[in-house]
């Protein structure tokens, strides 16, 4: 079962340099450590490993089968108890190195096994999922920020960038990298500190972004809320689209990663996602009071006179039949005009249609004439600004009526090149000459 939103929800063009850069790290990271752990040779000959799974794998089978009893079906059903034996089941799980030792405290070993086993051991540590990765039993303050950056293989890297992609871009656009970055990390913490809790003995190493990017989930879903997405699904064979509130499918996600962790007996951490799920939740009720001002937190709080972007409205956008829907979105603005989510799907269909800036000076003739236009075409400047436009592409009167409002709110710079580049135009207004004497004066 896969369940993944499509589209962009949020509107804003603005670049995720945070999701680049976790993507860029990730990989050379894995890289950089895959070739160190590849140029690694075991210090035991194949003589001398046949001769310690000899000794162990009879330990080997009677600790699985009072520590999991899973595993230890998959483990009788190998035919083979030498070193592949060992390699598979034992010799890269720190709670069973830990058994071995509680044992040679009852029954002390020969010198030779002594020293095969710490051979080893020192062999074993040193590859980078043991010094990076989490391990439940043994976990340290490095490996659980370490461990967010170490994969196992190729397709466990890419699938993580992918689903990184798929929800990172749209939550860093939305919250600013500042809190995307710690939204990122935390939930990352989550999920470590509930696969520990789980399987506190476990001496297997968690490693992956999986954790933390299930954390970009709960987020995305805690933060659009009862707000429509569209979402893509496959069940086996079947596939399609359809549209639900965000917060419909996080008891659907985090159903399926307890299912799966009841159920399976794959070494994906099931529980580990589950974790970050339920922090990235609880981040997207905790971040809309840290101060946060970004263009779409203020469109999901509302404000007087909001009005959603009605469903034909997205439905013709989603049709691909963008001047339809703007056409359609301003006759809702003629009852809502001071709606900023109705202006925002305004601006961005005006975007889909390579004429975003007709589409801002029609909004600015429109509310201009509003009573209470101050706060609404500041809004709508910066929502603007973040889709990518330029004030300078503006008429001169448009471009007037932004400076008269940023002198307003004590942004002489910003009011000052505006009025600059329309004295480099030669326009002149009595307005502006008037403005210019007050900044003059000032």
């Amino acid at each position: 079962m896969l369940i993944l939103p499509v589209g962009e929800n949020t509107g804003h063009r603005t670049l995720p340099w945070l999701c680049i850069l976790l993507i860029i790290s990730n990989t050379i990271l894995y890289a950089v450590t895959t070739h160190r752990d590849n140029q690694r040779e075991i210090p035991l000959t194949d003589q001398q490993l046949v001769s310690l799974a000899e000794r162990e794998s009879p330990l080997l089978l009677k600790w699985l089968q009072h520590q999991d009893s899973g595993t230890y079906v998959d483990a009788i059903a190998m035919d083979d108890r030498g070193p592949d034996f060992l390699f598979a089941y034992g010799w890269f799980n720190q709670a069973f190195t830990q058994h071995v030792h509680e044992y040679w405290e009852t029954h002390p070993p020969s010198t030779q096994w002594l020293e095969q086993r710490t051979e080893l051991e020192s062999w074993v540590s040193g590859f980078s999922t043991f010094r990076w990765g989490l391990t439940p039993n043994a976990p340290t303050a490095t490996t659980f920020l370490s461990s967010m950056f170490m994969h196992g293989d190729w397709f466990h890297l890419l699938g993580n960038m992918v689903w990184l992609v798929l929800f990172g871009i749209a939550m860093e656009r939305y919250w600013g990298a500042l809190r995307f970055g710690v939204a990122y990390l935390v939930a990352g913490l989550g999920a470590d500190l509930l696969f520990i809790l789980v399987d506190p003995d476990s001496g297997v190493p968690l490693v992956g972004a999986s954790g933390a990017i299930s954390g970009i989930m709960g987020l995305y879903a805690g933060t659009y809320r009862l707000r429509k997405v569209e979402f893509f699904y496959t069940l086996g064979f079947v596939f399609g689209s359809f549209r639900a509130p965000a917060l419909v499918l996080f008891p659907v996600w985090l159903g399926w990663e307890l299912l799966q962790a009841a159920t399976s007996d794959s070494n994906v951490a099931y529980m580990a996602h589950a974790g970050g799920l339920l922090s990235g939740l609880v981040l997207a009720f905790i971040l809309p009071h840290t101060g946060h001002s970004n263009r779409s937190m203020e469109i999901r709080e509302g404000h007087e006179g909001d009005r959603d972007v009605p469903e034909a409205c997205l439905q013709l956008a989603e049709a691909l039949r963008f001047a339809d829907a703007q056409q359609r979105c301003r006759q809702w603005l003629e009852k809502h005009p001071s709606s900023r989510p109705l202006w925002a799907f305004y601006l961005q269909m005006g975007l889909r249609q390579q004429r975003l800036d007709h589409a801002m000076k029609e909004a600015m003739k429109a509310i201009n004439n509003q009573p209470s236009k101050t706060p609404l075409i500041t809004w709508l400047w910066q929502e603007y600004e973040t889709l990518g436009g330029d004030i300078h592409r503006l008429p001169p009167p448009f471009r007037l009526l932004l400076a008269e409002l940023a002198w307003q709110q004590k942004r002489g710079t910003v009011a000052r090149n505006i009025i600059a580049s329309l004295q480099e135009q030669q326009w002149q207004h009595p307005r502006m000459d008037k403005l210019s004497e007050q900044m003059g004066g000032s």
